[in-house]
């Protein structure tokens, strides 16, 4: 199956446990992205999402820089070893039995991070958290 690009979903778009690998390269989410358990490794370039972001357990290798998530962000289970400097989370942050071993020196996020037991290094001076950040 291949998605049309340009692409504009005025809802919530569940891609969740899909065999898609690839996005259109131009995506608008107006609410919320489920790609759990999916195929896709990543993100287009050009994606907007109103709601939350949700790839644990997905095949997702890399996260695009300056991506900005109006809600929750969840990368639970995934093989990410790092995030990119600059990243914007509007909701909680899940990193649970991700391999994140620290936070980007831009992070922004509105609300919680849940680390579900992995260690976090580091964090930067410059990220900032408005909620608490569990263990």
């Amino acid at each position: 199956m291949v998605l049309p690009d340009p692409l504009v979903v005025a809802g919530n778009l569940n891609l969740e446990n899909s065999q898609i690998r690839q996005l259109p390269n131009s995506l608008t989410v107006n609410g919320n992205l489920n790609l759990a358990y999916s195929n896709i490794e990543y993100l287009p370039a050009q994606l907007r999402i109103g709601g939350y972001l949700n790839l644990a357990h997905s095949k997702i290798v890399a996260i695009n820089e300056g991506l900005q998530v109006n809600g929750d962000l969840s990368l639970m289970g995934t093989k990410l070893t790092k995030l990119p400097a600059r990243l914007y989370v509007g909701g909680n942050l899940y990193l649970a039995n991700s391999t994140i071993t620290e936070l980007p020196q831009f992070l922004f996020v509105k609300g919680n991070i849940y680390l579900g037991g992995i260690t976090i290094t580091h964090i930067p001076e410059h990220a900032q958290i408005e909620g608490m950040i569990y263990q």
